[in-house]
């Protein structure tokens, strides 16, 4: 005999484990970016300059 009446469905639904990751990575997503955000303004601004000890990048500017 098919069935009549259906149980109405809640509205609220538990979060399943796919909700949950795809969340998880855009919320770290989002700290990552600010984070390094964060560190790229608040770095000091100094003249940027060659690392090498090679005589031929001293003079590299001049």
């Amino acid at each position: 005999m098919a069935i009549m009446f259906k149980k109405a469905e809640t509205s609220h639904r538990a979060p399943n484990l796919e909700r949950q990751s795809i969340w998880f990575t855009i919320g770290l997503y989002l700290l990552i970016s600010a984070g390094l955000l964060t560190m790229h303004y608040a770095h000091p601004q100094g003249p940027v300059g060659s690392s090498s000890g090679s005589p031929a990048q001293s003079s590299y500017g001049r």
